[in-house]
């Protein structure tokens, strides 16, 4: 009988750590991370992207599509839209002038890898 059960205790327990599955990391993945992490970090950062965001047009669309369509900020967004008809450099002034929407807009980026590279090639980083 304690044959029994040890067998039995052997063939789960070999059983539940057989099952563990390890996840496995792309290096890609492991460096866009890192570069996320170094944009909170880095206060000069924030400059650059705050820079990319007033020269580039494709990222300025990108991000207000964000802002958009993220609820804490549609509501501020939209009204800024209805202010700055079809002047994309000016929504993006007042968005920039907003603290709560600078903020939203800078930490997307910074925590989005693929927009943060886009910024960074903007700024020439």
């Amino acid at each position: 009988m304690k044959r029994i059960v040890l067998l039995l205790v052997a063939v789960v327990f070999t059983a539940s750590i057989s099952a563990q599955t390890v996840p496995s990391l792309k290096t890609e993945d492991v460096a866009s991370a890192g570069m996320a992490v170094a944009a909170e970090q880095n206060p000069e950062m924030e400059k650059q992207i705050t820079e990319a965001l007033m020269k580039d047009e494709g990222l300025q669309k990108e991000t207000i599509g964000y802002l958009k369509e993220n609820s804490d900020t549609s509501d501020a967004i939209a009204g800024i839209i209805g202010q700055n008809k079809d002047s994309l450099s000016g929504i993006m002034k007042a968005v920039m002038g907003d603290s709560k929407l600078s903020a939203a807009a800078i930490d997307w980026i910074a925590n989005n890898p693929e927009m943060l590279q886009k910024a960074m090639k903007i700024v020439g980083m």
